[in-house]
């Protein structure tokens, strides 16, 4: 039988599986808990995914007693699962009420309603330079700055723009990183001056008729980047596929493929080079849109703050409660970078991904999980080199069940069959709306971690970890959902 024949009888056997009796093998135990982990074991007892590593852990937290672990000591691949270990540490460290901080500095005076002087715009990590929070207004800071110049007088600027992204170091890609990713949005630059979630959006439609290049429209449009299209449109109804990339350590952009003529837009946002003037050159193009151009221009320097410059006003981030929302609902890796380096540069004064990592692995000794058990180098879990044991997860998972702020974890998860990543999976059994968990995924690597409840009320933290297995990823998303509906059907 041919792989691509395999690959094919695995899809198919999906649906029959959800159908047929369960054939019970480890079903050996007399309590209902032991029966119930031996139908766990069951279905993992599976010729497909017998090459597969698998690590489970599953407590139950309301009688304090694991239900299984299955080499649950073992290290695997966490992929975005390692985001818990991030918004984990920094909801305890910085604390839910947490906001990233813009500062606005000047060498100059003001006279007459100038500036004359420079102004310094020191970044702290915001992630939300963009229309998320806004309305899908992606400028919409600009312009609110502008209001908060005014307000100390300031309506031009005879001096320069300076942007400062010195709270963060140098090195805007995670350890480990695969360098193929790096055009796409999951792997954004990390800055501490930031927009757009440094990315820029194109959206690609055919163009009139047969023959003619693609059109392709550039959210925001600037001059920072370069977009060779090397697209065609094609016939009515024929196959379409539109590929991206982007030169290394450069800003050009190239679209190649075709689209049938009636073909709908195709949408993908593209990570650009140098996160600082990335920012700039779109606070240039928002601020001269209403004539607020200062005589100098902008421009990026790192540690253009010292002791003689003065402080004008601060500009503050959603809280830390709505930013890790955003990372464990969406799996958002720009964000959970952003926030892993926040973390280094408040409590160490270095914003390195080093210090970072230091940060949380002490927090997490601290809570009784050992150092050998989780082993990471970033905060969103893009790296391969990330190392976790599904011990180590279902210990954190408990540690915020017993934390005064869990129920902004808890709210910070995707529900299944609900929203965020879960949206969906899980939809037509119990654990809808009930289960709360993280998703992760990197290629031949799928994890799910987090809360369900029994049908007689038990609280359980669960973790699956399955790494290098060879069938479908749709294959392990319908074994772990039916791990996770077994347990939410679970009655004594």
């Amino acid at each position: 039988m041919s792989m691509k024949t395999r690959m094919l009888v695995m899809v198919m056997s999906l649906g029959f599986m959800s159908c047929m009796p369960h054939m019970p093998v480890h079903e050996t135990g007399h309590t209902p808990v032991e029966k119930l982990a031996a139908r766990l074991l069951d279905l993992i007892d599976d010729p497909y995914i017998a090459q597969a590593h698998i690590g489970i852990a599953v407590k139950d937290l309301t009688n304090d007693h694991f239900i299984l672990k299955h080499n649950a000591g073992k290290l695997y691949t966490p992929a975005s699962n390692q985001k818990l270990y991030t918004t984990s540490a920094a909801l305890t460290l910085l604390g839910a009420d947490y906001r990233c901080q813009t500062r606005f500095y000047t060498t100059g005076e003001v006279r007459d309603s100038v500036l004359h002087g420079n102004l310094i715009i020191y970044g702290g990590g915001d992630p939300t330079f963009s229309g998320r929070f806004y309305n899908d207004n992606v400028d919409a800071v600009f312009f609110q700055w502008i209001d908060s110049l005014k307000k100390y007088g300031i309506r031009s600027i005879n001096g320069t723009v300076i942007g400062d992204d010195s709270f963060f170091d140098d090195r805007r890609l995670g350890e480990g990183w695969n360098w193929d990713d790096e055009p796409f949005y999951y792997s954004a630059q990390i800055g501490a001056l930031s927009y757009n979630d440094n990315c820029v959006d194109l959206i690609v439609t055919p163009g009139t008729n047969p023959g003619d290049a693609l059109h392709i429209e550039a959210r925001p449009q600037t001059n920072y980047v370069e977009i060779v299209n090397n697209g065609i449109t094609r016939e009515a109804d024929s196959l379409g596929d539109v590929s991206f990339n982007r030169q290394r350590a450069g800003n050009k952009i190239y679209v190649n493929g075709v689209l049938p003529v009636n073909a709908g837009p195709v949408r993908e946002s593209i990570t650009v080079e140098d996160p600082a003037k990335w920012f700039l050159i779109n606070l240039k193009r928002a601020w001269n849109s209403v004539r607020f151009s200062p005589s100098g221009g902008f421009t990026a320097k790192r540690r253009a703050v010292d002791t003689q410059k003065k402080q004008l006003f601060t500009f503050y981030s959603p809280p830390l409660s709505a930013l890790i929302r955003e990372i464990n609902k969406k799996s958002d890796n720009f964000y959970a970078e952003q926030i892993f380096k926040i973390l280094a540069a408040e409590k160490n004064k270095k914003g390195t991904a080093g210090q970072a990592t230091a940060i949380v692995r002490d927090w997490l000794t601290a809570q009784g999980i050992a150092l050998d058990a989780a082993i990471f180098v970033d905060g969103s879990g893009l790296s391969r080199m990330d190392q976790i044991a599904p011990i180590a997860t279902v210990t954190l998972l408990e540690t915020m069940y017993h934390h005064p702020d869990f129920n902004i974890f808890y709210e910070s998860l995707p529900i299944a069959g609900v929203d965020g990543t879960l949206k969906n999976r899980m939809k037509n059994g119990l654990a809808k709306g009930v289960a709360r968990a993280k998703t992760g995924f990197v290629r031949y690597t799928r994890t799910l971690s987090g809360y369900t409840t029994d049908q007689d009320g038990h609280d359980y933290a669960f973790s699956l970890m399955m790494n290098h297995y060879a069938v479908p990823t749709a294959y392990i998303n319908h074994l772990q959902d039916r791990l996770v509906e077994t347990l939410t059907r679970f009655k004594r």
